[in-house]
């Protein structure tokens, strides 16, 4: 939703212009070797320095489409790395909140972050394999639109990281803010495909 508003034409192809320096394959590459980076800063403890490399992993991950529109290099299988690599990072991200040290149980902060990581990789795999089967022919991803996409939960993921240090408890409810809305999301998901797909029998 939050691309909706901040999609402006000029900064994309300023951004695409000014990083076009590397194919927008390597931009995603290097986000994902970042991201590794950032995870294993704050498995040691360095929270500052794992959400400034988590950070710099996302820039990199809006770069890499910028480029690849700007210099006409976009690709069907530029997109399915994008994606793939897309989730990588976002199970990175939710992996190193089980290194925060939250005052609840920890069986209830491994089944909430298990929750997690499960309901934020779902509703991509439903639009894609919705399309795939052909229950909901989508290939922009427009049809079977989603409460949250990657940016709106990616705000959130970075905030838990931001506000753990000053605010633990502020981080454990965003991380259940995350919850619903990623499972709202998946509920949504499954029910636009099977409404949407009896248009396409």
């Amino acid at each position: 939703m939050i691309k909706e508003f901040i999609d402006m034409p000029r900064l994309e192809r300023w951004v695409g212009r000014t990083f076009s320096f590397l194919a927008p394959n390597t931009w995603t590459t290097i986000s994902l070797v970042i991201a590794v980076f950032a995870f294993c800063m704050i498995a040691n403890g360095q929270i500052a320095a794992g959400l400034f490399f988590f950070l710099l992993a996302s820039l990199c991950d809006l770069i890499d489409g910028k480029v690849a529109r700007f210099s006409n290099r976009a690709s069907a299988l530029g997109a399915f790395w994008d994606g793939i690599v897309d989730r990588f990072v976002d199970a990175l991200m939710i992996a190193s909140f089980f290194f925060l040290p939250f005052n609840q149980s920890r069986l209830h902060i491994d089944l909430l972050l298990f929750s997690l990581l499960f309901a934020t990789l779902l509703p991509p795999f439903i639009v894609a394999y919705a399309n795939h089967r052909g229950a909901v022919p989508d290939p922009t991803e427009k049809v079977i639109w989603r409460i949250a996409f990657r940016s709106e939960y990616l705000l959130l993921f970075l905030l838990v990281i931001a506000l753990f240090p000053f605010t633990p408890m502020v981080s454990y409810y965003l991380l259940w803010a995350s919850l619903i809305l990623m499972v709202s999301t998946v509920v949504q998901s499954l029910v636009l495909v099977f409404i949407r797909s009896k248009d396409y029998r």
